[in-house]
């Protein structure tokens, strides 16, 4: 009876260790690991290549990035997902996430040996065993083109271990099983990303920059996380395009708001061949100098002469004959003569020793003839009492004369 107990027992532990060693080495094929390639170009065109591990059936192309073991600054919004703002120091800080715009990191993914750009986020996006994920930074570059076998070498086959025959135990006490120890996995876990506002995503383009002078160009945006667009201080959907035809350079302000704050994204349009035209620089006013007054001239007076008074006839003499009507003399610039300046005529009896006195200029107060300065010269009236005095004085002279004949 006992050695029906015992050979049931050996036959027992027979039976357990074939199914330790049996079922060890497929334990261990079962956990090798996924793995999926990551290319990083940056904006200089160098790049660097990383092979990710994992343990699940996908992981999202955020994963990917911060399983890669590379410095990410990543903006998290629980709608929009993960925006990647830098990667090893190239980008932009967390707080402006698209601080450099048109420039950022695009994500790519390579499909039948090319680039495809991502229609969705990195945190929607799933990575499976054998993919390649791409990221660039510039306004558009496409990442190198390296194939999966290049950035994750095939791991080395497994040998299996020889297996030892165990042969049974001569003791009549049961062995001992052996118990396989558990192989130790690593689980990376993603870096913890403090939650902030969602920054907005903003593309603000020309589609041609210079233009030339007279041709047109279209401003275009495109925006996301934001609540209200303004192009130039006019609200615009988030979407959308402007012709404009400047003749000039001209900037395009576009002021994004969001829960995050404030942005202004400017564009610079140059136009080539623009003439710039002058700023109206207004002229003073000239005014006319006053040049000095030419001195005063007399007016020579056009009126009709006045005819000088009849003198009375002295008696015992012939009547003197009529005097004549001199027209009126023009005014000199010589200064005028005062009354002091008129001399008396000589008692000779000669007429040659009359001195002809200069005329003192007076106005006539006639009040029947309303005449002015300018039409009736006050010197004429003078002018003919000196005449008149000549004759007279030439009567009185000749008049003497031939009464000393006589005698």
């Amino acid at each position: 009876m006992k050695r029906r107990v015992h050979g049931a027992y050996l036959a027992l532990t027979v039976l357990l260790a074939l199914a330790v060693v049996g079922t060890g080495p497929p334990d261990v094929r079962a956990q090798t690991p996924n793995r999926v390639g990551l290319v990083v170009r940056f904006g200089d065109g160098s790049h660097i290549t990383r092979c990710i591990e994992f343990g699940e059936a996908e992981i999202s192309g955020y994963d990917v990035l911060t399983r890669s073991g590379l410095a990410v600054v990543a903006s998290i919004d629980s709608g929009m997902g993960a925006a990647v703002c830098g990667i090893e120091g190239e980008g932009c800080p967390v707080e402006d996430c698209f601080c450099a715009s048109p420039d950022y990191w695009s994500y790519w993914h390579l499909i039948d040996g090319n680039w495809a750009y991502s229609g969705g986020g990195a945190s929607g996006y799933k990575a499976h065993n054998g993919d390649v994920e791409g990221w660039s930074w510039g306004s558009g570059g496409l990442p190198p083109i390296v194939p999966f076998d290049q950035i994750c070498a095939p791991p080395p086959t497994d040998t299996p271990p020889p297996t030892d025959t165990d042969l049974p135990p001569t003791a009549a006490s049961p062995a001992p099983m052996p118990t396989a120890d558990p192989q130790p996995t690593d689980t990376l876990s993603p870096p913890t990303v403090t939650s902030l506002p969602p920054a907005p995503v903003v593309w603000f383009r020309l589609d041609g920059n210079p233009i030339p002078a007279g041709a047109c160009t279209m401003v275009r945006w495109d925006t996301a996380n934001a609540l209200e667009i303004y192009l130039d201080g006019e609200r615009v959907d988030i979407i959308g395009g402007r012709e404009v035809c400047p003749t000039a350079p001209q900037e395009y302000h576009l002021r994004v708001v969001s829960t995050a704050g404030e942005q202004t994204h400017t564009l610079v349009l140059g136009v080539t061949g623009a003439t710039l035209s002058p700023m109206a620089v207004p002229q003073p006013t000239v005014l006319p100098s006053l040049s000095p007054a030419p001195p005063l001239q007399p007016a020579t007076s056009t009126s009709p002469p006045l005819s000088s008074p009849t003198p009375q006839s002295m008696p015992g003499s012939s009547p003197p004959p009529s005097p004549t009507i001199r027209p009126p003399a023009t005014v000199s610039s010589s200064p005028p003569s005062t009354p002091e300046h008129v001399a008396a005529l000589s008692s000779s009896p000669s007429p040659t020793s009359v001195v002809r006195p200069m005329p003192t200029p007076t106005l006539s107060s006639d009040s029947s003839q309303k005449t002015t300065d300018d039409e009736r010269p006050s010197f004429i009236l003078p002018l003919d009492y000196i005449a008149f005095s000549l004759i007279v004085g030439g009567l009185l002279g000749w008049l003497v004369f031939v009464v000393s004949h006589r005698r």
